[in-house]
């Protein structure tokens, strides 16, 4: 029995599908998900092909069971189908014992007899047609003779001893004449008795003859029938198996996706619970990180209050600040950048502009635009790049501070209004720039970077 052609080419489908997600999993959970980065789709995938698989096996189950019932069906029914095939065995022995035991003897024994009968027939025939020449022949002899009668005889006698001769000679000569002339009679009667005999042995051989025929066919119909009677129920039997056999195999296929599909989504399952783990330990992380940044914020606003001098402002003169104010002072490996408070420090924060967590690579310093920024220490500037060359970080400036505690160090200013200087050698607080918003920024602040060896620390190290 076919399986409809419908589930089979959603069966294909679904087993291309799995195939692919299978080949996913097997090369690496890692770099599966690197190059498909969205595993709760995978695992709805996966689970709506699990759901068709499960499906397929409970309908290959069904068809399966039917397939049993109609075996067990056909097995219940073969000792009456095998009888049947015995006895049309036998009814093939019996036509075929009378066709060739009966049938043909009689066709044989009538067919002799017929042939004898022909063949006497022919001989008589021949009887005839001798006897009939003796008498015409003796018929000649007397009309030369002109008679051979008694009184004839006697007057055409010269001599007693030829009388005497002439008398033998002519009993003889009638002898011969009754003795063929009773011949011939005799052998007509039986030429027409033989040929009545003929025809109706002709009859019975054309009898025996069609009785023959028909014995044979009979023969040969019980011999067909007794075939068919034997290969029916056996045929039956063997397509029923093999059909069970294939739907067998069928439940074990489908067995084994419903399995390998299961096996996948358990997998799926924990990568996602994994997931969601690292999740919610990357959220602590960041509100931790953020209520740090918030308190660091706040210490650093408190700094710049306690730093401004408070004045009365009923005698004292307001004055503007000084638009070139001096370099900050420290004793580290690098000075400050900017005598502005410090707004933001290195680490995880939220992005304000990309909206989602991440490495904050540098230092946050709130000044005003226009306000000056220092080089951090002695060095020669790399480069000094406008906005549209430095991926976000507006006007920049790079400066190789050499090397410094055994790693090449470097300083990196950004977003910046201006430059002061672009290139050269430039000494430890020299106004390099003006603090700006240019690239990505939401306002005027500097973002100084230290790095090492290329790679972005936490600037406080060096200060």
């Amino acid at each position: 029995m076919q399986r409809p052609t419908p589930p089979q080419a959603r069966r294909r489908t679904r087993a291309l599908t799995g195939a692919a997600l299978s080949l996913c999993l097997l090369a690496g959970v890692g770099h599966a998900f690197a190059a498909t980065p969205d595993p709760q789709t995978q695992k709805g995938r996966v689970d709506q092909d699990l759901k068709d698989a499960r499906g397929d096996l409970r309908e290959t189950s069904k068809e399966l069971v039917a397939a049993y019932d109609k075996l067990a069906a056909t097995r219940k029914k073969l000792p009456g189908a095998r009888s049947a095939a015995a006895a049309a065995e036998r009814a093939e022995t019996t036509a075929k014992g009378e066709y060739d035991d009966d049938a043909v003897a009689a066709y044989d024994l009538a067919k002799a007899n017929e042939d004898k009968a022909e063949k006497q027939l022919k001989t008589t025939s021949s009887k005839i047609t001798t006897s009939r020449r003796a008498v015409a022949g003796f018929a000649g002899q007397l009309y030369q003779q002109q008679g051979m009668g008694t009184p004839a005889v006697a007057v055409g006698s010269e001599t007693p001893a030829a009388f005497i001769d002439r008398m033998i000679m002519a009993q003889s000569a009638g002898d011969t004449q009754t003795s063929a002339l009773e011949e011939l009679s005799t052998s007509r009667a039986t030429r027409v008795s033989t040929g009545d005999r003929l025809e109706a042995l002709r009859e019975k051989t054309s009898t025996a003859k069609a009785t023959k025929q028909t014995k044979l066919a009979e023969a040969t119909g019980a011999s067909t029938k007794a075939d068919t009677k034997k290969a029916a129920p056996e045929s039956l039997e063997s397509d029923q198996k093999s059909q069970s056999a294939k739907l067998s195999r069928e439940k074990q296929k489908d067995k084994k996706r419903v399995a390998s599909l299961q096996a996948q989504s358990d997998k799926l399952t924990k990568i996602l619970r994994e997931r969601a783990r690292k999740a919610r330990v990357r959220e602590a992380a960041i509100k931790k990180a953020r209520e740090a940044q918030e308190r660091r914020e706040a210490d650093a606003r408190a700094r710049a209050a306690r730093s401004t001098p408070s004045r009365n402002p009923s005698t004292a003169s307001v004055s503007p600040p000084d638009p070139n104010p001096p370099a900050p002072s420290s004793s580290g490996v690098l000075q400050a950048p900017s005598n502005a408070p410090v707004s933001s420090e290195f680490g995880l924060r939220f992005h304000p502009i990309y909206r989602h967590w991440r490495l904050h690579a540098g230092r946050d310093y709130a000044g005003n635009c226009g306000s000056p920024v220092y080089a951090a220490d002695s060095g020669t500037i790399i480069s000094a790049l406008p906005p549209g060359s430095t991926g976000g970080y507006g006007n920049q400036i790079v400066i190789d501070q050499g090397v410094k505690r055994g790693s090449s160090l470097a300083t990196t200013y950004n977003h910046l209004q201006s430059f002061a200087v672009r290139s050269g050698r430039v000494s430890r607080g020299q106004v390099i720039g003006y603090v700006g918003t240019t690239g990505n920024s939401t306002g005027c602040h500097l973002h100084f970077e230290t790095r090492e060896n290329g790679t972005p620390v936490d600037p406080r190290g060096w200060l």
